[in-house]
């Protein structure tokens, strides 16, 4: 039994100084509009704290554009702008991203269920400095699953849950078959007037030369003028 205690003290022990673990904190508030009954455009705002919540992390600016080309596929670009904690100064990243996405519906259930796959391309990165640090992260894709519950009796609260990983197009990462992955747990309050909440925690895996676990807990407001809001769970991003 003593062998047991010891050696269950060692796995604990090793695993602790195999990664890294942080806290983080994200808050974010977005206006979705929605142009034709096929196009919509949306607008967000984030800030992000990291170390155990301690400082900022990040803060962003995004803009998107969606299309449903065809019933439950949707297609989308956007564009962000943000600006990154370096520790001396805080450097500005744009991205770009295009995805599609398709959904479906199962009222019997409740379920909506979605399946997206998303690239993007950040830029302005410090590029000797970054490819240092973590892997070739700059051309990824990412594929994600999200499912939101609608109860019948209780339908101004829904959870919702996504998993997602990120595979970049030119690892560095030889070791692992993802860069990294997410699993998101949340409730989502919808509020009177097309206002609405969601509160959620994240489990961010990254595998960089030393690898990272996030635990990240986020509130999201959002304002929507959609008449039958496109699903996704908040938090792409």
């Amino acid at each position: 039994m003593r062998a047991f205690f010891v050696l269950t003290a060692l796995v604990f022990t090793t695993c602790s100084y195999a990664q890294y673990q942080d806290a983080n904190l994200w808050t974010s508030a977005a206006v979705n509009a929605d142009l034709t009954k096929k196009m919509a455009v949306s607008y967000s705002t984030e800030l992000r704290l990291y170390k155990n919540v301690t400082s900022i992390d990040s803060y962003i600016n995004e803009l998107s554009f969606s299309y449903e080309p065809v019933k439950n596929l949707i297609t989308g670009i956007d564009y962000r702008y943000s600006r990154k904690n370096q520790e001396a100064y805080f450097e500005g990243v744009h991205r770009v991203g295009a995805e599609v996405s398709y959904e479906q519906k199962i009222d019997a259930l409740g379920l909506r269920l979605k399946a997206r796959v998303r690239y993007q391309l950040p830029f302005n990165y410090l590029g000797v400095i970054n490819d240092a640090i973590y892997p070739d992260n700059r051309n990824v894709m990412r594929f994600k699953l999200s499912a939101k519950y609608r109860p019948v009796n209780l339908k101004k609260i829904q959870p919702f849950a996504s998993y997602e990983f990120y595979k970049a197009l030119s690892p560095k990462n030889l070791y692992n078959p993802i860069d990294s992955y997410r699993i998101t747990a949340g409730v989502s309050f919808d509020l009177p007037k097309r206002h609405s909440i969601d509160v959620y925690y994240m489990l961010e895996k990254e595998y960089r030369s030393i690898p990272q676990l996030n635990h990240i807990y986020g509130i999201q407001y959002t304002y929507d003028l959609f008449k039958d809001p496109v699903f996704e769970a908040p938090v792409s991003k």
